[in-house]
């Protein structure tokens, strides 16, 4: 008996693995199924107002009516952008925190010492909603009327001229690098805990320039409020077609001219049904023509697809930045 007893303690512990295993199995298939049984948080890593709130607010109600329970945006600025992102990291694998990302989740890494994520390791991609693009904006006394004329200007008064950003390695402030960069210019870098802050102390003369997105400064550039010296990107903006291209204008602004982008992420550990509900309902939402109408009048376009689309995104982006902002000299802070 007791030469057996080991044995049979063996048996009763692989026994029960194997009910733990089809139990978890069985629980994991219940999720899915039932999934979403209550309120979705979908996460947005900057205030209120700004280019990837836009997106979530255009999106969640008729997501909220395909998954028939509500899509929360819930706004949680901070850390360039690493206070949401590393939340929804910690968060439950369940399906009802999801988080929005932009080119600012494959850059915080490098600038922040505790970003406490890996953008290509710790989260996992549901789907690539949309593109766009960024404008140059300028207070309207600005003695500039072109990307050159403000180059000459800033070479003549260097480091006097102030650009606005939503923080240090968010859109804003990568545009502004990279026209940096392109053209070899010194300015005065000003955060700001939002692009619409930034660009409201542009329009007010506080500062004199911004890189902000079409949906921010389309309509103050129609009202005169600020003058739009140049567009990134392949082809000119529909919200303002007489605005030249960088490229147009000479300034080759190298990745930044891939544009803007936006997505949806998951924590990793998400059940793999989970992931494709969710990709197949946004999905949906992109198709609809009143969503793809409030997102063109914003300067989005529709992006969509499967999982690996917003992978092969990030992982492009990831390297692109890490190895552009190490060789300017950039370290996490």
């Amino acid at each position: 008996m007791a030469i057996e007893l080991p044995y049979r303690i063996a048996a009763a512990i692989s026994a029960l693995a194997v009910y733990s295993a089809a139990s978890n199995t069985t629980k994991a298939q219940e999720a899915v199924a039932s999934y979403p049984s209550r309120n979705i948080t979908f996460v947005i890593p900057f205030p209120a107002g700004g280019v990837p709130d836009i997106v979530a607010r255009i999106i969640s109600p008729p997501l909220s009516d395909i998954l028939g329970k509500p899509v929360v945006v819930e706004n949680r600025p901070g850390a360039s952008t690493t206070l949401a992102t590393t939340s929804v990291v910690r968060a439950a694998p369940d399906g009802y925190t999801i988080l929005s990302v932009d080119i600012s989740y494959t850059v915080a890494p490098n600038l922040v010492v505790k970003a406490n994520y890996d953008p290509l390791a710790d989260l996992t991609p549901v789907v690539l909603t949309s593109r766009s693009s960024l404008f140059l904006a300028v207070n309207p006394a600005l003695p500039a009327k072109s990307p050159q004329e403000l180059v000459a200007l800033a070479k003549a008064k260097p480091g006097e001229l102030k650009y606005g950003t939503s923080g240090i390695g968010t859109p804003p402030h990568l545009g502004a690098v990279s026209f940096l960069n392109a053209t070899g210019v010194n300015m005065l870098h000003v955060p700001y805990r939002g692009a619409a802050l930034a660009l409201q102390d542009v329009v007010g003369g506080h500062i004199q320039l911004i890189f902000t997105a079409p949906s921010v400064a389309a309509s103050q550039g129609k009202a005169g409020q600020v003058r739009v010296l140049g567009v990134t990107g392949a082809q000119r903006s529909s919200s303002l077609p007489e605005v030249p291209t960088f490229k147009e204008s000479g300034i080759n602004m190298k990745e930044f001219d891939f544009g803007t982008w936006f997505g949806v992420m998951v924590p990793n550990g998400t059940p793999g049904g989970i992931v494709t509900k969710l990709n197949e309902a946004i999905n949906k939402v992109l198709v609809m023509p009143d969503v793809q109408e409030k997102l063109a009048k914003q300067d989005f376009s529709i992006a969509g697809g499967a999982p690996s689309e917003l992978t092969k995104v990030v992982e492009l982006q990831t390297k692109y930045w890490r190895e552009a902002l190490q060789a300017a000299g950039v370290k996490p802070e």
